[in-house]
């Protein structure tokens, strides 16, 4: 809804189009964060996580409602986690795309004890640039795999990568409830 509301600039913040072989490090991360809303054919999900908080500290810090931006990133730490959000959009991604993200849809308010969290721990850009490198590697690998297998995702591969975007977001928020501690 968001996507279709703002525009084709926007949806470029929803998606990374990656080659196969591709390693994403936290240097490309911190790479896409100035392409924030910005019409780029490859996509920069991975700089739209980072570039959503610090518009939320930018707003607070002004005294401005900026409550937006954490809602903004949370959907862009959940499209990280979805694996055809970082491979290429190939003929399968297209068929597939939205059945794949809806897998767990149906049941997931009764299933929450199946989503399974980590601890992270991000107390810098820099960390955070590591764990979205990490899950996002993560997540093109299993696009990849369920492209080779023709295959949608699995439940339980849903509730994975669930569990993947849930541990990252809450210390997203503890880590923006610090920085703005700290000013």
């Amino acid at each position: 809804m968001i996507k279709e509301k703002l525009g084709n600039s926007k949806g470029h913040n929803h998606f990374v189009n990656n080659p196969r072989g591709m390693v994403i490090t936290p240097k490309m991360v911190l790479g896409q964060v100035e392409k924030y809303n910005k019409i780029d054919a490859h996509g920069h999900l991975y700089g739209a996580i980072i570039s959503s908080f610090r518009d939320y500290l930018k707003k607070k810090e002004t005294g401005k409602y900026g409550e937006y931006h954490p809602a903004f990133c949370a959907h862009y730490v959940a499209n990280l986690s979805q694996p055809l959000h970082n491979i290429e959009y190939t003929e399968f991604n297209r068929k597939y795309h939205k059945e794949i993200d809806g897998v767990v849809n149906d049941e997931i308010m009764e299933s929450l004890d199946k989503i399974k969290t980590y601890p992270v721990r991000i107390s810098s850009e820099a960390d955070l640039a590591k764990e979205i490198a990490r899950i996002s590697n993560q997540a093109m690998i299993l696009g990849y795999k369920l492209e080779d297998e023709k295959r949608l995702l699995t439940k339980e591969e849903a509730y994975q990568q669930i569990g993947h975007n849930t541990s990252l977001f809450k210390d997203i928020l503890d880590y923006v409830k610090d920085a703005k501690a700290e000013k």
